[in-house]
């Protein structure tokens, strides 16, 4: 999770025809018979032409004792600065043709801002090197789906917003049969550069690591691919270049209601964690401002249009956090 990519209103067909979707549902698949795995029946589907959510203007009244919070060097320019990787649907994404951001988190930062009397400015970063920019002062804070963790949070500080899980992500047909996260041992799994997933199919002593469990399997670790994009990573599962992906909940969730016809779901969610808002730790006290509005979001109700709006309500958190990393 952090974390974690994700264009179009279907966002992950954007680079191969529909016809290509659906040679892939079984049949289609570069797989050879072989990989199939035996008794296995399945039926293609089709893809999917729900349209994707409308961006969602809660539209809350400023609130003075918190903008009091809000720095001077803030306030005086009255905007907001906030870096976001806009590829992960539906967290944070970008409409193709418009250059328009949308996604729950920006839909969180635009309520958050107008809570402080504030503008909102959104730059579209690469993930990884997000937290060095708001770090460096070049983004006032962030939004782009950040598990908050203890290692994270000796560079930045950060406000909590959401919980997510790491889903799991295979072709449709599931032709390496893939059933639970230990067999992914031996097997080729993507993740994004730089967020939690890419560190369990790596690290031996990260959370929920995979490494770990294949080792404690006497089996060989994943052969792991990070790629920049969580849009590159869906492109390359769809192409057969992997076997599957690790992506946060939400991520996953939303891929197979734009493409059901290529990917399938394994599994629940594993190793829930927070999401969080960094904030550079020289910025005084506007991660109290943003906590604060974030809270009184919670308390009216209009946190949870927000997620109701986005299909994502099993996130939803009932208390927002400074540096609540588990």
């Amino acid at each position: 999770m952090s974390r974690r990519p994700r264009r179009t209103a279907a966002y992950l067909i954007s680079t191969f025809a529909v016809a290509a979707l659906t040679a892939t549902a079984c049949g289609g698949t570069t797989e050879k018979p072989s990989d199939q795995p035996q008794g296995q029946s399945c039926t293609p589907g089709e893809v999917s032409n729900v349209p994707d959510p409308k961006p969602l203007d809660v539209n809350p009244a400023a609130d003075q004792a918190l903008g009091a919070k809000v720095p001077a060097n803030i306030k005086s320019k009255g905007t907001l600065t906030v870096a976001t990787d806009a590829s992960y649907a539906p967290n944070e994404y970008m409409v193709e043709g418009t250059g328009e951001i949308i996604g729950m988190d920006i839909d969180i930062m635009r309520a958050v801002a107008k809570t402080l009397g504030l503008q909102v400015k959104f730059e579209n970063a690469k993930f990884d090197g997000i937290l060095a920019g708001v770090q460096a002062g070049r983004y006032d804070l962030a939004i782009s789906s950040f598990t908050d963790t203890k290692e994270r949070e000796q560079v930045v500080d950060f406000v909590t917003y959401f919980n997510a899980g790491t889903g799991l992500m295979v072709r449709k047909c599931n032709p390496k049969g893939i059933k639970t996260i230990e067999d992914l041992c031996g097997k080729s799994v993507g993740a994004q550069q730089g967020v939690i997933q890419i560190d369990q199919l790596t690290k031996e002593d990260a959370e929920d690591s995979v490494v770990k469990k294949c080792k404690d399997a006497g089996k060989p670790p994943p052969n792991a691919q990070g790629y920049p994009q969580q849009t590159d990573v869906n492109n390359a599962l769809q192409a057969n270049r992997l076997d599957a992906y690790l992506a946060d909940g939400p991520v996953v969730d939303f891929a197979l209601k734009k493409t059901g016809a290529a990917f399938e779901r394994v599994g629940s969610d594993i190793g829930a964690a927070p999401y969080g808002i960094p904030i550079p730790k020289t910025s005084g006290t506007l991660k109290e401002a943003v906590n604060g509005a974030i809270q009184k979001m919670i308390t009216d109700g209009s946190y949870r249009k927000i997620l109701d709006n986005w299909g994502t309500t099993s996130g939803a958190v009932t208390e927002s956090k400074i540096n609540g990393a588990k």
